[in-house]
């Protein structure tokens, strides 16, 4: 397909503006990558159980085969920055207290599609939107692009629009005129991000041990979160924003336009004795359309226990008993007697020594045996 000129890309950028995103660029299919740096972090393991970084290394490194015939890539941004409460910590991440922002995303860039298509003709290669859902180095792409740089928490960070950004992609067949315009790194001396992080997830400047994120273990860790890292995870139930909330680029970001990332008021007002005691059915209506599903109701409730555990209140002993009595994910159970075992007392105690006769589930009676030795 024919190539295009910078006046085009000029006209595109409107029109993605148009569409609700408050930052558009273009980069060549065969645009550098940081390639290498992504192969060392995994060979360091820093991926954790995410193996499907590893399974789909090869389309990372080789954006055309994941869309045979793409010559260009429109690279998008659409902030999720509040426009109050930016220094709040705790309970659920401020990109997930709105709607799920992958089909809202999708959405918009298929129109970006078709109007690609419309002003400069049909392609036997249609564009294909990609909005976190495939193997593709977004913010290597952005950076590339001029929407901002990444920075050492290694999120995207943009002078405007702060690093509170969803990122999505279209692959084209037209040879796009590109705005390849590399901001240059304005994080300087600042290690804010670094100093802050609770559980010192970032080991090093632009590294982030997976392992020890807390947006990880609470989002994308399916099993039992390791005991050594719980106290730190503090109140947070789903994700984690403190290495955004302290970045100075975000004092005067924009806050976002769009009404659908705005917080709902359901979401927002869950609490974790809320997420503790719900049923399947409950957490099924409640998670509609929301990003907090993705770690299901166990996750949720796995969460909730960690934090109230962490909470210092004795008047969440009860619903604690009642997850360790009857819950029916074993990981729940196992989380709910760690949070007996720190809030500690004769209850707690009484609970755990009956509730090590009953269980049969081991990694469940481990968890017991250890509060016990807390309490």
């Amino acid at each position: 397909m024919r190539s295009t000129s910078p006046s085009f890309t000029e006209l595109l950028i409107e029109r993605a503006a148009e569409l609700g995103f408050q930052a558009c660029g273009v980069v060549p299919i065969d645009v550098p990558l940081r390639i290498e740096a992504f192969d060392g972090w995994l060979a360091d393991g820093l991926h954790g159980e995410m193996a499907y970084m590893e399974r789909h290394r090869d389309l990372r490194a080789n954006p055309g085969a994941l869309h045979p015939g793409s010559r260009s890539v429109v690279t998008v941004a659409a902030s999720y920055c509040p426009d109050s409460d930016r220094h709040s910590r705790g309970g659920i991440a401020r990109y997930a207290r709105g709607m799920d922002y992958h089909k809202r995303l999708r959405k918009q860039l298929v129109k970006l599609g078709q109007f690609i298509q419309s002003e400069i003709g049909q392609s036997p290669v249609p564009p294909r939107p990609f909005v976190d859902s495939a193997p593709v180095m977004e913010r290597d792409m952005a950076a590339s692009a001029g929407l901002g740089w990444v920075g050492k928490s290694t999120n995207v960070l943009s002078q405007e629009l702060g690093s509170y950004l969803f990122l999505g992609e279209l692959f084209v067949a037209s040879e796009l005129a590109p705005t390849l315009k590399q901001a240059p790194d304005r994080c300087g001396r600042c290690t804010a991000c670094i100093d802050e992080c609770p559980t010192g997830a970032i080991v090093e400047p632009y590294v982030v041990d997976a392992r020890r994120c807390i947006s990880y273990l609470t989002i994308e860790l399916s099993g039992p979160i390791p005991r050594t890292l719980r106290p730190a995870i503090g109140d947070h139930l789903f994700g984690c924003d403190i290495c955004q909330s302290v970045c100075p680029w975000n004092r005067k970001a924009v806050a976002t336009p769009l009404s659908v990332f705005r917080p709902r008021p359901e979401i927002l007002g869950l609490s974790a004795l809320d997420l503790l005691t719900m049923t399947d059915s409950e957490f099924e209506l409640i998670s509609r359309g929301s990003p907090i599903r993705r770690p299901g109701r166990a996750g949720m409730a796995r969460n909730s226990a960690v934090v109230l555990g962490n909470s210092g209140d004795r008047q969440c002993i009860p619903p604690l008993v009642g997850a360790l009595r009857g819950d029916s994910a074993a990981v729940v159970r196992g989380h709910a007697a760690w949070a007996l075992g720190r809030l500690g007392g004769a209850v707690s105690r009484s609970a755990l020594e009956m509730a090590l006769v009953a269980e049969d589930d081991e990694s469940v009676r481990a968890e017991i045996r250890d509060a016990l030795e807390e309490c």
